[in-house]
């Protein structure tokens, strides 16, 4: 099933910014320095990509995907 790509980006935008606020708040930082972490990531390029489908999967499964590339563990990475 195909996504229109305004809705896939609307959607991507919209869960960015939970994951956003629910990083900041973990680790004690401001939304801006946050989302500057964030945008130099693999998942959030990927988060991007509206053939990904990313968008769709839970702010927690973002979140998880995030620390396990600060981890470096690209192999888990690609499972979660």
């Amino acid at each position: 099933m195909s996504v229109e790509p305004d809705k896939a980006q609307y959607c991507a935008d919209i869960v960015a910014t939970i994951v956003v606020s629910r990083y900041a708040k973990e680790k004690d930082l401001s939304p801006t320095e946050a989302l500057r972490i964030i945008m130099e990531t693999k998942t959030y390029e990927l988060l991007q990509d509206p053939q990904s489908r990313l968008c769709f999967e839970s702010a927690e499964s973002i979140l998880d995907m995030l620390q396990v590339e600060e981890q470096g563990n690209w192999a888990e990475w690609e499972k979660v």
